[in-house]
């Protein structure tokens, strides 16, 4: 970010349902995020378009949950961090926190987060654990017109290697016609969630992106259909496979969004598809994620989780591109991740 493209990016404080909030903004995009509640980003607006990217409370009333609920007691809206865990399980390492229960959601998403010092154009804000010890930051800047930057920072307070699972969970407002757009070695997904969700046992394998349903019917995976569905599923990349992006397309809009991370330091990636069985709007959420998958205890237990040691600090990133039908989506093999 040079000097001269700071002085478009704009901070400011205002407000969300009561709640302080501030907003980071340039000539295309504008976020907004909320300190009281988990550092939630609450709005990602092309500027461009007047579309908003993100789900917002809808038919629910915005209501601030206490330490310890469960994700459906919220309002369902925005974009959530998730760590260390993503469902309640007991964290599952030897040492002095064995058997500590770790709450629904990971515990960071209801917590108050802090403002800190950061460079002009930046927001910057940080939370401390409750159930073990840590610090997680995260600061967001725009490093061009179109991108929103997520750099992150996890500092391990405890004596010992902690494994963690951090995940993005951001709940995109979708259409009816719109596309996840994978890189095309993706051929089949894993589902994750029990069988009563209506796609078999968890680790039942589908292609990508168009499978075989348990009726015998073929049906594209990769779209949503109406809320009035009622249903959802919850799918991962194949654990041996890593990728560094994921985007949408809305058709109806005309519009595209990009995630891009380091596949190296985040070698997972979980898709949260929902029309409407939880969430009042037809949404999905793509989670890139640091384990394998929403259970920490889960994750030891396959071994596939990252661990920290004591009082190091680890970093990643994710970036966010918008476009617009006027911008190609660019899913060329050899397009490069921004870092």
């Amino acid at each position: 970010m040079d000097a001269g493209y700071k002085m478009d990016v704009k901070i400011t404080e205002g407000s969300w349902f009561g709640q302080k909030a501030w907003s980071l903004e340039n000539r295309a995009i504008k976020i907004i995020v909320v300190p009281s509640i988990g550092a939630k980003i609450v709005s990602l607006f092309d500027k461009r378009t007047q579309r908003e990217w993100l789900v917002g409370p809808g038919q629910r009333t915005f209501q601030k949950v206490p330490y310890g609920a469960s994700f459906v007691e919220q309002d369902m809206s925005g974009w959530d961090e998730m760590y260390p865990t993503i469902v309640a399980c007991q964290y599952p390492a030897p040492g002095n926190n064995r058997g500590v229960p770790l709450p629904d959601h990971g515990e960071v998403w209801p917590l108050f987060w802090t403002q800190e010092q950061a460079e002009a154009g930046a927001l910057r804000f940080s939370v401390d654990g409750v159930a073990l010890r840590y610090r997680l930051t995260r600061t967001l800047t725009c490093p061009d017109r179109d991108t929103v930057l997520m750099q992150y920072e996890l500092h391990n307070l405890e004596q010992e290697p902690v494994p963690y699972l951090w995940s993005a969970h951001p709940q995109f407002y979708c259409d009816y016609e719109a596309q996840i757009i994978l890189p095309s070695e993706v051929v089949e997904v894993c589902n994750v969630l029990p069988k009563e969700w209506g796609w078999g046992e968890a680790e039942t394998r589908f292609a990508w992106p168009e499978a075989t349903n348990f009726e015998g019917k073929r049906v594209r995976i990769d779209s949503v259909g109406p809320a009035s569905r009622h249903q959802a599923r919850k799918f991962f990349i194949p654990p041996d496979m890593s990728i560094g992006w994921a985007g949408l397309v809305r058709q109806t809009f005309g519009d595209w969004l990009l995630l891009e991370w380091d596949p190296d330091v985040i070698p997972y990636l979980g898709l949260w598809i929902d029309d409407g069985r939880i969430s009042h709007e037809t949404v999905i959420a793509l989670e890139p994620m640091t384990g394998y998958y929403d259970s920490l205890a889960i994750a030891w237990d396959k071994q596939r989780v990252a661990m920290i040691e004591p009082d190091e600090i680890r970093s990643w990133s994710l970036s966010i591109t918008l476009g617009t039908g006027e911008q190609l989506f660019p899913v060329e093999e050899d397009w490069s991740i921004r870092r």
